[in-house]
C-alpha cells in the first residue's frame, strides 16, 4: 500500500515518506487506510501551504507533524466513527441509491436500450456509497477534499463503465 504515497508531493514524501511507510508496514491492507491515504494526498495538494510549510519548517513543526501522523484521526489509528455516523451514512447510501436508480431507469426507458446508458447501471450504488463516505471515512476532511475524492472516483468509475459500453457496441 506504500505505492499510494506517490500521490503526495515529492517534498512531502522526502520528509514524511519513510515515517508513514514504516507505519503502513505494520498495517494490513484495508479500504479505510487506502481511502485515508488518497484523501490525505488530495488534502496536501489542495492546501499545500499548511502541510508543505511543516515539511520544510523547523524542528517544532516537525514534532507537530510527527505527532499528527502518529495520531491520525483516521484509518491508521481507527476512524473516529460513532453509531450515528454509521447510520447517517447508511441512510444516505440507501436513499440516494434508490433515487439515482429511479433516475437511471427513467433514462434507460427514454433512450431505448442505449449501450452507454446501460453501462452506467452501476453508478447509482457507487456514487451513493462514495457520498455516504462523507459521514464515515471522509468525515474529518474539508469539503474540497471530499468533493475531489467523490467526484474523482465517480469520474473514474463512469469512464470505466462507459468504456465497457463502448466495447459492447463493437461486439
Amino acid at each position: 500500500m506504500t505505492w499510494l504515497l506517490h500521490l503526495y508531493p515529492r517534498l512531502w514524501r522526502r520528509r514524511y515518506g519513510d515515517e508513514v511507510a514504516a507505519m503502513l508496514a505494520e498495517q494490513r491492507f484495508s479500504l479505510a487506510t487506502a481511502v485515508d491515504l488518497i484523501a490525505g494526498a488530495i488534502d496536501v495538494r489542495l492546501h499545500p501551504s499548511v502541510t508543505m510549510a511543516a515539511a520544510v519548517g523547523s524542528d517544532i513543526k516537525e514534532e507537530t507533524m510527527t505527532s499528527g501522523i502518529a495520531k491520525f484521526n483516521c484509518a491508521l489509528a481507527g476512524p473516529n466513527l460513532t453509531k450515528a455516523d454509521q447510520w447517517r451514512a447508511a441512510r444516505m447510501t440507501i436513499g440516494l441509491t434508490i433515487v439515482l436508480t429511479l433516475g437511471w431507469m427513467a433514462l434507460h426507458v427514454r433512450t431505448h436500450d442505449n449501450p452507454y446508458v446501460d453501462s452506467l447501471s452501476m453508478m447509482p450504488i457507487v456514487v451513493s456509497w462514495l457520498i455516504g463516505m462523507r459521514y464515515t471515512h471522509l468525515k474529518d476532511r474539508g469539503w474540497a477534499v471530499q468533493a475531489a475524492f467523490i467526484g474523482g472516483f465517480s469520474a473514474v468509475v463512469a469512464a470505466i463503465l462507459l468504456g465497457a459500453g463502448w466495447i459492447s457496441t463493437l461486439i
